[in-house]
């Protein structure tokens, strides 16, 4: 029966968790992820929206553009990258790229046809000869 002068191992403090949504999913294994707050305005008492971007690491890259997301507060990974992909709370809607989709599901509007514009007439006032040059006959 030895003692060891050892302290018994504690247990790891909960780390800091924020959800938000993934603003890009463009770099390789990592998202950066908007944060939004609702803060009160000193002087005018206003509530403003203020919003910090995170860099997040996603190892097996489930994140896509617009997924809200929950990371946690890790270990230093790269020069802006403290933060770690723990779950995709929700996935995002379909994105259109560049609105293209958007575009086309748009209902077409319908022009009404131009009614025929009448001949012009020439120097002299024959509006017949300025028909005939046209290539119209009436």
């Amino acid at each position: 029966m030895s003692t060891s002068n050892q302290p018994a191992p504690r247990a790891r403090a909960p780390r800091r968790t924020v959800t938000g949504f993934v603003t890009s999913d463009k770099m390789a294994k990592t998202i950066a992820v908007q944060i939004t707050r609702k803060v009160k305005h000193p002087v005018y008492g206003k509530y403003v929206t203020r919003y910090e971007v995170f860099k997040a690491h996603d190892e097996k890259r489930v994140a896509k553009l617009g997924d809200e997301v929950e990371i946690a507060f890790t270990r230093r990974l790269s020069k802006t990258k403290n933060w770690t992909l723990v779950r995709v709370v929700s996935a995002a809607r379909v994105v259109a790229v560049r609105g293209e989709e958007e575009i086309a599901a748009l209902p077409v509007k319908q022009t009404p046809p131009r009614p025929a514009a009448a001949p012009k007439a020439d120097a002299a006032g024959n509006a017949d000869a300025a028909a005939k040059a046209d290539g119209s006959a009436s």
